[in-house]
Formats: structure tokens, sequence, C-alpha cells
């Protein structure tokens, strides 16, 4: 087992191990496959239908992936997984093939002597917000319209936008109205939205409480795998509006490029202003 012991991990024995890590890896934020075959845009829509096993990769070429990653030295992976990946139809609705897939890689990376460290992974609040990580359902239920998110700027799509993507855009989403709320309520929704229910609770509790039911229910698929040396919290999260003093002027943006809307301006636009 690997344990923490004066800002070293160190083994069984107490000696210091060297972490030789690597992402694994960054496809995992887009599903596999959906179930249904449509247009990409009408897919992206489909959300209930996607299945992420199979990302990062593909089961039956996981072997030769891990194996060549320990030939080249390397002993630790990055393993990404998403809150999408594994409830994407509505909460408590869990993807088990996504499960069964998430703990055989882990199994096959315990074979080769590799460490697994789990990475919920996210960026910019989910794939209908410009980024990965949660699922749609989470919009829709505190009032998003997932199909008026890009036309209204409270969100920049790559699937609505099309190629050529503006280079390094998608950080501005963090400071956009959707992104902005959802990380807002996920936080401290109890506090800046009293009023909002979601299945009998506030905000905050239901989001928080369904995000680490999720991943309490995978790290106990996983318990038994020495191999598993942790499971983060959450990469990257956002502030949303929170201690934020003026909505009338953009105080806080991880990036700036394109229409940067202030707060105000975004939640006028988000709700149908010009």
């Amino acid at each position: 087992m690997v344990r923490g012991e004066g800002g070293w991990f160190v083994d069984e024995a107490g000696r210091r191990l060297l972490l030789r890590g690597c992402n694994l890896g960054g496809d995992c934020k887009v599903p596999y496959r959906s179930r249904n075959e449509l247009p990409p845009q009408a897919e992206f829509y489909d959300y209930g239908n996607a299945s992420f096993a199979g990302r990062p990769l593909p089961e039956a070429e996981a072997p030769e992936h891990l194996d060549r990653l320990a030939r080249w030295g390397f002993n630790v992976v990055r393993l990404l997984v998403t809150w999408e990946g594994l409830e994407p139809s509505g909460p408590g609705q869990y993807d088990e093939a996504y499960f069964d897939y998430i703990e055989r890689i882990v199994a096959l990376a315990s074979e080769r002597g590799l460490k697994v460290f789990i990475d919920p992974h996210q960026d910019v609040w989910s794939r209908w917000t410009g980024g990965d990580g949660a699922p749609a359902w989470t919009l829709d239920m505190v009032g998003f319209d997932l199909r008026n998110l890009h036309r209204t700027g409270a969100a920049f799509v790559h699937e609505e936008a099309g190629d050529p993507y503006p280079r390094m855009l998608w950080p501005t989403n963090y400071s956009k109205l959707a992104c902005a709320t959802m990380f807002t309520l996920f936080f401290a929704g109890d506090d800046f939205a009293p009023a909002l229910r979601l299945d009998g609770k506030d905000s905050r509790s239901f989001l928080q409480g369904s995000y680490i039911a999720a991943i309490a229910r995978l790290a106990g698929r996983l318990a038994r795998y020495d191999n598993v040396i942790g499971i983060d919290t959450l990469n990257e999260p956002g502030e949303g509006f929170i201690g934020l003093t003026d909505l009338s002027r953009l105080q806080r943006a991880m990036a700036r490029s394109g229409p940067m809307p202030s707060p105000f301006e975004a939640m006028m636009a988000g709700s149908g202003a010009p």
C-alpha cells in the first residue's frame, strides 16, 4: 500500500517512491460511442444514450498500451473518469458498463505493476458548457435549455460553433453564464438560490450529493485493488459568481478572448435580451 509521509509517497517498508506517471487520457472527455446512429449534433443532445465505456482506450487495445507504458518506465497513471460517464442519464441512473470497464482497466494496470490515481475530470462544468465533466441533466434540472446555451452566449460550445475552433477559447466559459451559475449552485446554492429545490433539497446539497455518491460508488468498486493509490476531488473547479462584488463588470476571468460579457450582461442575454 502507498501512503503519504513527510511530504513523500512511501511504500509498506517506508521507502520513498518516485512516481513516474502520465495522463490516461484526455479523450475520456467525450463518449466512446452513442447507442443510436445519429448525426453528430443530434447525438450531442441525445445525452441519455451516450456511453463512455471504451474511454480513454478501447479495452481490446488496453494490454498493448499498458505494456508499452510499463516498458517505457512509467509506474503510475492518472486515470481520467467523468461524472457524466458514471451517471449519464439522470440522478441515480448509473452506467454499469462504464463502472465495469473502469474496474477492468484498473485490474489490467495492476497486472503490469502500474499504480492508478483516479481523476474525476471536468473542464468548465460539462460538454454542453464548452468542456466536459458533469451530466447534461444537472443543467436541465436547474432550468437551462441545452439547445440555447450557445446561441445566447451562455456558453461557447464546439459542437455548435463548428471548426475551426478558436484556439484556447474554452477557458472563457468559466466566466460565462452557464458554467458560472452551475459552480455557484454547486458550492453555495443554499446561500445564493435558497428557493431552488432539486428533488426536495437545496441545489448545493443535491448537486454535491449526487456527485459524491457517484464517485463514492466508483471508489467502492475499486477498493479491493491495492494499486489504486487515491482518488482526486475534482479537476479544476470554478468559483462561479461567488465572491464578486460588482456584477456590472467582468471582475474575474480565467482567460479573455472573444465576447466577454459581465455577469449581469450574461444574465440578460441568457434571458433572451439581444
